[in-house]
């Protein structure tokens, strides 16, 4: 063990097999576009699913000081985030899944979002203090929430608890935000702001895709998710998204190169076949990394910063590439697989896969590395 240590140490982290580079002067910058586009609300960080896949704790802790409250899907998300020093706003987005999580919501003084009658049935004989709670409206979205009639009853409902001691705020989502000229997000958003209108009380309605496409929406906080980490949550063009910086740089390195004749099949399957004698590399990273099996020859990556087509299957450990456009590469050559100068965008059009997915497949065997540690 003391010479694989040594190895290690010699070789550095950045001859790791598979590396995940991430940045948190991007992750700043990003916060701060969004926040310059949407003041004065202010921002809840979504930080769920791992932190879209960036390292839960490792980015709530960077987020912290910078918003407003952070994001998450569940109880266990918070247990560690409290449990890693994290003592901001923290806001439980899909509620509680039992009454026993309750005492866990007073104790870490968690945010605790009602969206269901259950919640108000478990709130009802829950003694211990519950700080602020936000309601949840179901107005279009089809998943969690009540119905708009409802919503003044569940408030009127919630005043009555004397162990609900923080501020009551309103939640919504819109169901096709990510494509703004869908006429049902007018509907929605006239739903949702009848409710704020009659409620009186702060509202969030906007996430990444809805903050730049609704800015009347803003209301008094705002959600990002994918666009805190450098993604644009919309195919379209807009200016706020164009400043977004890539927070994580997936990264390789070469490690074969062969020369193959015409003819010659690649991979499994040979689903590429050369069509002219090639010079293809063998790159260290495949789908069990995170990696889509579903990607399709041609997708590009970047070896010594120039673009190169992927040929063949992906495998478990391993892809190739056609060499012709980098006639200097060698073995052990950095590759960039999507991040600073291939956006993931790119993979996503050449997969089918959701540039939401790909960041949260990225495996536990790729090596995370910030660029302030």
């Amino acid at each position: 063990m003391k010479i694989l240590g040594q190895t290690l140490q010699q070789q550095g982290l950045q001859y790791r097999r598979a590396i995940a580079n991430l940045s948190s002067t991007a992750l700043c910058a990003n916060v701060n576009a969004i926040k310059d586009l949407a003041t004065p609300a202010q921002v809840i960080a979504m930080v769920k699913a791992n932190g879209y896949g960036h390292g839960i704790r490792s980015v709530a802790g960077r987020l912290a000081d910078h918003v407003f409250a952070l994001g998450v899907a569940s109880v266990d998300e918070a247990i560690a985030l409290r449990a890693h020093g994290i003592q901001s706003k923290i806001i439980l987005m899909e509620g509680v899944l039992c009454r026993d999580d309750l005492p866990l919501v007073s104790s870490l003084a968690l945010d605790l979002v009602v969206h269901d009658k259950a919640h108000l049935e478990w709130l009802a004989v829950h003694r211990d203090p519950i700080h602020d709670v936000w309601v949840k409206a179901d107005i279009g979205m089809g998943r969690l929430g009540f119905f708009p009639e409802h919503i003044r009853g569940v408030f009127d409902q919630l005043r009555t608890f004397s162990h609900v001691r923080g501020t009551l705020r309103l939640l919504g989502h819109l169901s096709h935000a990510d494509s703004p000229k869908h006429p049902i997000n007018h509907t929605q958003i006239s739903v949702f702001s009848n409710l704020v209108k009659h409620l009186q009380v702060p509202a969030s309605l906007c996430n990444s895709a809805a903050i730049a496409s609704f800015p009347q929406c803003h209301y008094d906080f705002i959600r990002p998710g994918i666009s805190l980490y450098g993604a644009s949550p919309i195919d379209e063009d807009h200016a706020v998204f164009s400043k977004l910086k890539p927070v994580m740089t997936v990264k390789s390195r070469l490690i074969a190169i062969k020369n193959y004749a015409k003819g010659q099949g690649i991979g499994y399957g040979h689903d590429f076949i050369c069509p002219q004698p090639m010079r293809v590399g063998v790159i260290s990273f495949g789908y069990g990394d995170g990696y889509p099996r579903s990607v399709r020859s041609g997708a590009p990556v970047l070896v010594n910063q120039h673009l190169c087509p992927l040929v063949g299957r992906i495998s478990m450990d391993m892809m190739t590439v056609d060499l012709t456009a980098c006639g200097s590469a060698a073995v052990g050559d950095e590759v960039v697989l999507w991040g600073d100068g291939l956006p993931i965008t790119e993979v996503e059009r050449f997969s089918g896969i959701s540039r939401y997915e790909l960041f949260t497949n990225v495996q536990n065997r790729v090596k995370f590395i910030w660029d302030d540690i």
